[in-house]
């Protein structure tokens, strides 16, 4: 119930928003338009701007925390999150139409539209605090009877979220306690005796109540209990559990069996289904790859091991999701004697941090150089996808040297499998040269994993590949 009046707020809310934007551009069009002399374009040659804005706008609104009842608790708190919403929404418009040269838009259109849309919606946001307060105030028999289960002071938790929830439209009738208190909060006008008493009919068990919240942790005899009595009466029995806010990922709470709850804190993707169909389509893939890569084994492969003079294959340890330890195999595109070179070559390092990258890798045989442009030499890693050590799209697999000199928050980058390409492969590879915007584009690619995502990483990959630009 909580979470669906906060939840019907910020949906009715977010399409209140995206009305008032529509009508505050019509006004500023007909006002240019008219007023001021100015004759624009067709309305319709405008319908894409308005569909840049409302998003623009709604992003920003949400980010501000105004789709949250806690933002309607005071007028001047209202008012700067909207003026820094204004502010922020502005010069994204701005920016984008100066970056995309758009010489047809009337620049005056959108100064009058900036002074409409905030007129507007500060009008509209302060009606909404004003049909929440007026609610709360006159809404009495629609307000939730809550009687809290605790120790004396653990409701303040509970209290401060009601209070900050205008939506929650909840009362709190009064407190029960597991075991007698004494001294003066025996005395306190909130608190209405013992969980025996209430059970028992006394303790205010009579008052009207439409929720029991247990707001301190209760021995499983108390929790039988009261759950108990709340369902045969057909009252909510609700637990609050409180945990620190984690700077990255969600909690989530479910049912593993009878009664038996799990919390858990996940900063990668929980979603089963989209994550067996992106296992189905790396099984899929890898197929197709191998097949290329004997093609490719076949033109190439008596070239590389005469050249290198040693075997087609290099295979090497890497590091997989959470320190799993694999063999990653690639074509042999150096010489015989590279990993000795290596310690001559480090100064030059094209990377700062862990990682080793060389441009015109001196190591590199011609045909080696020549497969590497198209990135080809990474054929025989589509067994890794099929072994399941690997996905087709995900982050750089980083070799145990590097994973040794990691700082810690390096390793959420190893939270998931590895991948043939990512976002560093796409946008870093030869152009960053920092190992901490590597870490940030893996998590990037974590924290907004979606099918849609590798299906775009996949395309571009091949655009790349096509273009021949790797080293």
């Amino acid at each position: 119930m909580l979470n669906a009046r906060r939840t019907l707020l910020k949906q009715a809310v977010a399409w209140l928003d995206a009305i008032t934007l529509i009508a505050s551009f019509d006004a500023a069009y007909f006002i240019v338009n008219w007023a001021f002399a100015r004759r624009l374009s067709a309305f319709s040659a405008y319908l894409w701007l308005l569909g840049a804005i409302i998003p623009i706008w709604i992003a920003g609104l949400s980010i501000s925390g105004l789709y949250r009842s806690v933002s309607y608790c005071s007028v001047r708190g209202l008012l700067s999150r909207l003026i820094e919403v204004q502010a922020m929404a502005g010069m994204v418009l701005l920016s984008m139409l100066f970056m995309t040269k758009s010489e047809q838009i009337s620049r005056l259109l959108v100064d009058v539209f900036l002074v409409f849309s905030f007129a507007a919606l500060t009008a509209q946001k302060l009606y909404i605090k004003y049909y929440l307060d007026r609610l709360a105030s006159f809404a009495a028999g629609a307000r939730h009877k809550v009687v809290l289960v605790g120790s004396a002071g653990d409701e303040a938790a509970y209290s401060k979220m009601i209070s900050e929830h205008a939506s929650m439209l909840t009362d709190v009738v009064g407190m029960i306690t597991p075991a007698v208190c004494s001294g003066s909060v025996s005395h306190s006008p909130r608190l209405l005796g013992t969980v025996a008493d209430f059970l028992n009919g006394g303790g205010g068990s009579s008052a009207v109540v439409d929720e029991v919240v247990a707001v301190s942790r209760l021995d499983s005899n108390t929790l039988n209990s009261l759950s108990h009595w709340c369902t045969t009466r057909g009252t909510t029995f609700r637990m609050l559990v409180e945990v620190p806010t984690p700077p990255i990922g969600i909690w989530t709470a479910g049912e593993i069996n009878d009664g038996v709850f799990i919390l858990s804190l996940a900063t990668v993707p929980q979603r089963p289904g989209q994550l067996a169909i992106k296992r189905l389509i790396d099984e899929i893939g890898a197929l197709a790859g191998i097949v290329l890569c004997g093609i490719v084994f076949l033109f190439y492969g008596s070239r590389l091991r005469d050249e290198t003079g040693d075997s087609v294959l290099f295979s090497q340890q890497r590091v997989g999701r959470n320190g799993r330890r694999f063999t990653l195999y690639k074509f042999r595109t150096m010489y015989r004697d590279a990993e000795s070179r290596l310690p001559e070559l480090k100064n030059g390092n094209h990377m700062n941090g862990p990682m080793f990258k060389l441009k015109n890798d001196p190591r590199v045989t011609p045909t080696g150089r020549k497969l590497r442009r198209r990135h080809l030499d990474e054929l025989p890693q589509f067994w890794n996808v099929l072994r399941g050590e690997m996905s087709l799209v995900g982050t750089r697999p980083p070799t145990e040297d590097e994973v040794a000199a990691y700082y810690d928050h390096h390793h959420r980058r190893l939270s998931m499998k590895p991948g043939l390409t990512g976002l560093w492969q796409l946008n870093g590879n030869g152009t960053v040269k920092d190992f901490e915007e590597v870490v940030k584009l893996d998590c990037e690619y974590i924290d907004n994993w979606s099918l849609w995502l590798d299906a775009k990483i996949v395309a571009k990959t091949i655009a790349k590949v096509m273009r021949g630009d790797g080293w």
